[in-house]
């Protein structure tokens, strides 16, 4: 079984900080947060489901209060360093089934994980879009392989201030780099990538960047505006953001069919049936038509968020911050061992990883739950800081990332 493997080899670097003496294996424990997210539950209850299983004998099984007191003994770093050890193993086997391509392309996301309760408990509880019954969340700056039906989060970090979003995103570019060569960012238009801080920071390594652009400023509206008037499909002009030098950047506009498809009256504004798109690349090199499919690649992302939230992820109204880290790491864990399976999987019958994933989702978190085997998984192996002390620094942590 290819996710019995992938556990062997991932799952021994997710450390418990539990004592010799524990009888519970490793692998039981995880699978507690597994069936949790596989059945949208918290653990408590999973671990109790659990232990109907036919292969389990009492005692196999963590009571969900038992395994969350282990988890709250790491800190965010601990957590973080941990998952890079254990994706690491993803990203090699990857590796050597030809995934990544010559030019990676990358798309760089801010994403929220709903909090309900205090939002004065921990200050990396932050106001967000309001939602159903929530406007604070947790929040988590990701880079992950775009462009293919089976992406790879390749890092994760939490957010407490988005303003410093240059400094994640170098961080996030050199830790990638590690395994592959990006070619092309992708950013949403969020105001912590809006601005000439963070396409700058793109640039100045030498990336292609390609991001949707705010409508907000008088330039772009007038652009935009004019463009409708003149019932053109696509223009640009030089354009710099901020203190950006405007002979090396574009704004380039296009008309968005599923805009105009989504008003069920006139428009309230000429630009709003377009999109806009901000780029370091020069428009006759790459139309404004190939820019925004090229950008559609990125738009996979949204999808994948979902995914790992709501197949991943397992219920937790906990305050804590290593467990809320530990809980996100984990459920972008499995995410990854999911695409990696498919890679697998694909190689092995042949088929084209474009054609649609081999294994879905559901599928891939019901084997693991139902996996009758045990793994007798090492209980706690060396802690190192090598995966991120050679890039950042002994010193990192995510304080400093702040």
């Amino acid at each position: 079984m290819v996710t019995r493997e992938l556990r062997s080899k991932t799952f021994k670097y997710i450390r418990l900080k539990r004592d010799s003496s524990t009888e519970v294996t490793k692998d039981a424990s995880l699978r507690v947060l597994i069936a949790a997210a596989n059945s949208g539950k918290f653990v408590n209850e999973a671990a109790n489901n659990l232990k109907y299983k036919p292969f389990y004998d009492d005692g196999d099984i963590p009571s969900g209060q038992n395994l969350t007191y282990h988890l709250r003994k790491s800190s965010r770093e601990s957590v973080m360093r941990m998952f890079r050890e254990a994706n690491e193993q993803l990203f090699k086997i990857a590796a050597r089934h030809d995934y990544f391509p010559e030019d990676t392309d990358v798309a760089i996301d801010i994403t929220d994980w709903p909090f309900y309760g205090d939002y004065e408990s921990d200050k990396y509880i932050r106001g967000t879009k309001p939602g159903r019954n929530y406007s604070w969340a947790w929040k988590y700056i990701t880079l992950a392989v775009v462009g293919t039906d089976t992406p790879l989060i390749l890092v994760v970090l939490p957010v407490r201030d988005k303003s410093k979003a240059p400094k994640y995103i170098r961080r996030m570019l050199r830790l990638s780099r590690q395994h592959l060569d990006i070619g092309r960012v992708y950013l949403d238009a969020g105001t912590e990538f809006y601005n000439s801080d963070t396409i700058s920071t793109i640039t100045e390594q030498g990336l292609e960047l390609v991001m949707q652009g705010r409508k907000s400023g008088k330039t772009i509206k007038h652009f935009l505006n004019g463009m409708a008037r003149a019932d053109l499909r696509s223009s640009y002009y030089p354009y710099g953001v901020g203190d950006l030098d405007e002979d090396s950047y574009y704004a380039v506009g296009l008309e968005s069919a599923k805009t105009v498809k989504m008003w069920k009256s006139e428009a309230d504004e000429p630009m709003d049936d377009y999109t806009y798109f901000y780029t370091n690349l020069h428009p006759e090199e790459v139309p404004p038509e190939e820019l925004g499919e090229a950008y559609r690649r990125r738009w996979g992302i949204e999808t994948d968020f979902r995914k790992i939230k709501y197949d991943f992820l397992a219920k937790s109204g906990s305050e804590d911050p290593a467990l809320r880290a530990f809980y996100f790491n984990f459920a972008a864990h499995l995410f990854n061992i999911w695409t990696v399976t498919n890679i697998l999987r694909a190689e092995e019958t042949g088929e084209d990883l474009s054609e649609g994933k081999q294994v879905t989702a559901g599928e891939l978190m019901q084997a693991i739950e139902d996996d009758p085997n045990n793994l007798r998984i090492p209980t706690e192996p060396p802690e190192t800081q090598q995966v991120f002390g050679d890039v950042l620094g002994s010193g990192w942590s995510t304080s400093d990332a702040d």
